[in-house]
């Protein structure tokens, strides 16, 4: 028996090996209890193309064909993007896929009732049956040397038709009878919610993947944990801080607090800053870490922790048509780490002034200690 396998934009179909698509031994065809593991496998297998190769390399023990193919199509042009199949006839099969695909396909009467009306179909339910004999497809049938098709759509809730379970006996074998379409019928359910489910799991990991990547390209530093603050993920600049940590026990102290003291304040869905008064010497840059934690993935106890440390020379012009001039530069040397003495030094001003731009600062901004304004402007 010859396999194939065939993926849209791969280039030509490719003849596999009876052994390459067997992930386990065949069924006995004719259990109950050996359909239900094979479904019960269907509905286990995550990827698209595993299961395309489970199912085709299991099928023919419960519907017996010297042809049967699955195919998964673009539901917006109705053409395959990936098909599995296999066939008795190694010179004569190939030949019937390519024919089917180069033109096939556009007079088959079966797959046009099939997706018009999203139910299984066989070559004896068409009518005036009289006809067939003479219908353009048939010609089709002949290279493959087939005679009697059975088809059947896999549709899912969101895009409808996806694709097709398709079967073909010659002319010495019995037409498919209604237990045949029965029990593809029912086989063709679980396949559509098996199909839907690991294109579903699919997407989700290629946009985990992609999320992943710009965690990864972010210059902030990006933590989750869960509730207990059990580390769960560590972006590349989270990794960073964290070995500094490991070298410097007074900063991985501070560190550690932050990050309890977050997590002691987070509620469900809420956000909680702090900002960190760093040990002299440490991450090259401003005496200050912001620490910004969020719960996400509600019910899933997860918090997102994102660590910022704002250059050694902040600025704060867009605090403009808050502070004064004189307010800004206050607050920027304040971020820098200086005392109300050294800031008073700086700007050639008086203690007591200083102390007066603080206390408007904090009135304007709404705070009540340094931490608390370096925290806010820090935020935003």
């Amino acid at each position: 028996m010859l396999v194939w396998s065939w993926k849209s934009g791969n280039g030509p179909q490719q003849r596999l090996g009876p052994g390459a698509l067997q992930t386990q031994t065949a069924l006995d065809a004719g259990s109950g209890a050996d359909l239900a593991s094979f479904l019960a496998q269907l509905h286990k297998t995550l990827d698209v193309d595993v299961l395309l190769s489970t199912y085709i390399s299991i099928i023919g023990g419960f519907v017996p064909a010297p042809a049967a193919a699955i195919y998964l199509l673009d539901p917006g042009t109705g053409r395959p993007t990936r098909l599995a199949a296999q066939g008795a006839d190694e010179h004569l099969f190939p030949r019937f896929l390519s024919a089917y695909e180069t033109g096939g396909r556009e007079c088959d009467p079966v797959y046009s009732r099939v997706s018009k009306q999203l139910k299984i179909t066989s070559s004896s339910m068409l009518p005036k049956r009289e006809r067939w004999e003479n219908h353009p497809f048939h010609r089709v049938l002949s290279v493959g040397a087939l005679e009697h098709i059975l088809e059947a759509p896999i549709v899912t809730s969101d895009k409808g038709l996806v694709g097709t379970l398709n079967f073909g006996r010659s002319g010495t074998e019995p037409r498919f009878s209604d237990d045949d379409v029965t029990l593809v019928d029912r086989i063709a359910e679980h396949v559509s919610i098996a199909i839907s489910h690991a294109a579903e799991v699919t997407r989700l990991r290629e946009r985990d993947g992609a999320m992943d990547g710009v965690f990864q390209a972010l210059g902030t530093a990006v933590m989750i944990t869960d509730s207990a603050g059990e580390i769960q993920f560590l972006n590349l600049s989270a990794r960073h801080l964290f070995q500094e940590c490991e070298t410097n026990p007074a900063l991985k102290t501070i560190v550690a607090e932050g990050l309890r003291h977050n997590l002691e304040a987070l509620t469900d869905l809420s956000r909680v800053s702090r900002c960190l008064r760093l040990p002299p010497r440490t991450l090259n840059r401003s005496p200050y870490l912001t620490m910004n934690s969020v719960a996400v993935g509600s019910g899933r106890g997860l918090v997102a922790t994102f660590w910022y440390q704002p250059g050694e020379n902040p600025s704060f012009e867009y605090l403009h048509d808050l502070l004064t001039p004189q307010e800004i530069r206050v607050l920027e040397m304040l971020a820098q780490g200086l005392e109300n003495k050294e800031i008073a030094e700086f700007m050639t001003i008086s203690v007591d002034t200083v102390k007066s731009h603080l206390k408007r600062i904090f009135a304007k901004m709404r705070v009540a200690s340094r931490t608390q304004l370096l925290s806010q402007v820090f935020c935003r």
